[in-house]
């Protein structure tokens, strides 16, 4: 660059702070202390600076007028520029900052002027989030900077889902304070498995947030034990902030002092159409009852049952029914779980068998019932007709009940989740024309769009659907949505073109990586062939078929897994091979030979709530803690609603194999 450049666009810079000179000569240059950050999702804290923009400009103009010295100069423009962001003068910041980019800074001045960048266009469309990280990039060694950076930095990992990085980001920024500790474990918890494993293995700093969500993990169902082990790790980690400030929750599941159950009220239909749900609801209960009874030691008293009938029960006389008990099972509807949720007598422990928020009581039965209903077991109509004039509160969530349901949409957001997770882009979504499979429908597109969109910035991500409602509309949607009619088209018109026959094959969309299924076992038998055959795979990829238990029924001939080779679904633990419950259920099918599928998962719903009732104020304490149950890996959230986390099993050779959490299918395979 030679000198007379030099000198013009130095000459630039200096036009420029003198315009924002004049600017503000319209009112007295003010003098700030310190200000306020801008009013963004931004938590940046802000620099001290005992001048005013204004002022710094013209020391700018002055280092340079008089002394040529550019640094100085560029150092007193980064310092305006960093006092108009923090006033939201964002305009006059940006002119300062782009022109000083578009000049060149000296090397200790361009990690600030990167950071100020990045700081004006954080949560601007114009600026993807992987753009200001590279600006952000490397981090100042000491300082003030550096803090700063780290501030901005688990703002915007933190939109990126980057829990353990976003953690990391603010451990680094943030004063130890109670406040900081719980912020930092708040993210924690919300990674994924898969993202604190690789914090453990790469960040010194998470690494004893880390050890308190194992140790919370594997000790929270025991309060006595829980607070043994804090004595230890309190020892390993002394003056650690997480020591220091133990996050309230982990404390508060130390401090736990719950007598165990011994008289338990269960509220479930034992009568009319809803009979037959119930009763084998309570057989799940008794087996589990009977298991947990034979291995009591010699003196103890196993826990007192007394099932109640809910059928045609006022919510007045349900609460009569279980006056003076302690820990209360159900009820199964929706309208009673809201009819007396909100008046349980205060030191009651209930776990509902449903959720108060769900859009119609029985949808969450129909969840583990499938379409192939008995005569004696109520439709989805039948329940919902009978839930039709329930309230439509939300559950409180309290440290006295917990709301146990096997809905329908929580399998729909695992297998979003699971889809992201494992690196498909453009997943294409079959769902029946249903209530059901609607809601799972739009549960799985929610998801999809809060994994992949950037909310900040006003972004969704495009995602392909076809709905259908007989044979016909499903092969019409899948050729038109993997665009097989179109290359129809296209052979045709070229055939017509050369007047020559074309041997060649109708080619789908290069872009699909995934098909999404939600549908009825009929429908998905009727499905996965129309898919394999309108897919025609390229360089040995085909693109995996993904369901849900919903898709899948054992009750039919081994004729079926035929039509549904290589389809991969989610299901109990209790409905796959090789689980950890045999005995039960060689017990369970010579009691019940004849039991079918939608049968079954009631039971096994039964069987997890009278196993995880007990645990249930340590599980609402730590949501870390889990229960591995027939129906899934449960755990209890921030809002008292059991999540349960499924495995993955793949139709193969005409057989249910499980598949390892660890194997995936990965996009294009």
């Amino acid at each position: 660059m030679n000198l007379s450049a030099g000198c013009l666009r130095f000459s630039q810079l200096t036009l420029i702070a003198s315009a924002l000179v004049l600017a503000g000569c319209g009112s007295t240059p003010k003098t700030v202390q310190s200000r306020a950050p801008v009013e963004s999702n931004t938590q940046v804290p802000v620099v001290n600076i005992d001048d005013s923009p204004e002022s710094l400009i013209k020391k700018a103009r002055s280092a340079w007028e008089d002394n040529h010295d550019a640094v100085q100069r560029n150092r007193y423009l980064l310092d305006a520029a960093d006092l108009y962001l923090q006033e939201n003068e964002s305009t006059k910041a940006q002119a300062i900052l782009l022109s000083l980019k578009e000049d060149g800074v000296a090397e200790e001045n361009r990690l600030r002027l990167n950071f100020l960048i990045a700081t004006l266009y954080n949560g601007d469309d114009a600026a993807s989030d992987d753009e200001l990280l590279s600006l952000l990039s490397p981090l100042a060694t000491i300082g003030d900077l550096k803090r700063r950076q780290q501030a901005l930095r688990a703002t915007i990992l933190e939109r990126k889902h980057d829990w353990t990085g976003a953690a990391e980001a603010y451990a680094e920024s943030l004063e130890p304070s109670a406040e900081s500790v719980e912020k930092i474990w708040a993210l924690v918890n919300r990674a994924t498995r898969s993202q604190r494993q690789q914090a453990q293995a790469s960040s010194a700093t998470l690494r004893p947030y880390l050890a308190l969500y194992d140790l919370a993990a594997t000790e929270g169902l025991s309060p006595a034990g829980l607070s043994r082990a804090l004595v230890q790790f309190n020892q390993v980690y002394r003056g650690h902030p997480v020591s220091e400030y133990m996050p309230a929750s982990v404390v508060a599941g130390a401090e736990l002092r719950t007598e165990p159950p011994r008289e338990v009220a269960v509220l479930l239909p034992l009568s009319g159409k809803l009979g037959a749900t119930g009763t084998t609801i309570k057989e799940g209960l008794l087996s589990a009852y009977y298991d947990q009874a034979s291995a009591l030691r010699a003196g103890e008293q196993p826990v007192s049952l007394n099932f109640i009938d809910t059928q045609n029960k006022t919510a007045d006389e349900l609460l009569s029914a279980i006056h003076g008990y302690k820990w209360v099972i159900g009820p199964l509807l929706k309208e009673n779980v809201e009819g007396i949720m909100h008046r349980i007598p205060a030191g009651t422990h209930r776990l509902a068998l449903n959720r108060a928020d769900a859009v119609a009581a029985g949808d969450n039965l129909q969840g583990l019932t499938g379409n192939t209903l008995t005569s004696d077991v109520p439709s989805l109509a039948d329940i919902t007709e009978q839930a039709g004039n329930a309230l439509n509160l939300q559950p409180a969530a309290t440290s006295q009940q917990a709301f146990f349901a096997l809905a329908p949409e929580d399998e729909a957001t695992q297998l979003a989740d699971y889809i992201y997770q494992n690196g498909f882009k453009t997943p294409i979504v079959v769902s029946a024309q249903n209530s059901i499979n609607q809601r799972m429908e739009t549960a799985f597109t929610t998801r999809w769009q809060e994994l992949n969109g950037n909310k900040a910035q006003g972004k969704q991500v495009k995602l392909t659907t076809v709905q259908f409602t007989d044979s016909n509309s499903l092969r019409e949607g899948i050729t038109q949505s993997l665009d097989v009619a179109q290359s129809h088209d296209r052979i045709k018109q070229i055939e017509y073109m050369v007047n020559e026959k074309l041997y060649n094959v109708p080619r789908n969309r290069r872009d699909v990586d995934a098909i999404i299924v939600f549908a009825s076992p009929e429908q998905t038998e009727l499905l996965n062939p129309m898919v394999e055959a309108s897919l025609s795979p390229f360089n040995g990829q085909t693109v995996p078929v993904f369901a849900t238990s919903r898709s899948i029924e054992y009750d039919d001939t081994k004729n079926q897994w035929r039509d549904l080779q290589n389809v991969r679904f989610l299901d109990m633990p209790w409905m796959l091979p090789q689980h950890q419950w045999q005995t039960l259920q060689s017990r369970s099918e010579t009691l019940w030979p004849q039991r079918s599928t939608q049968m079954s998962r009631l039971f096994a719903f039964g069987v997890d709530a009278y196993n995880l009732l007990p645990h249930m104020p340590s599980m609402m304490a730590l949501p870390q803690t889990k229960l591995s149950g027939l129906t899934g890996t449960l755990s209890i959230n921030s809002q008292g609603d059991v999540v349960r986390r499924l495995p993955q099993a793949v139709i193969s050779n005409e057989a249910v194999q499980m598949l390892s959490s660890g194997k995936a299918a990965a996009p294009g395979r």
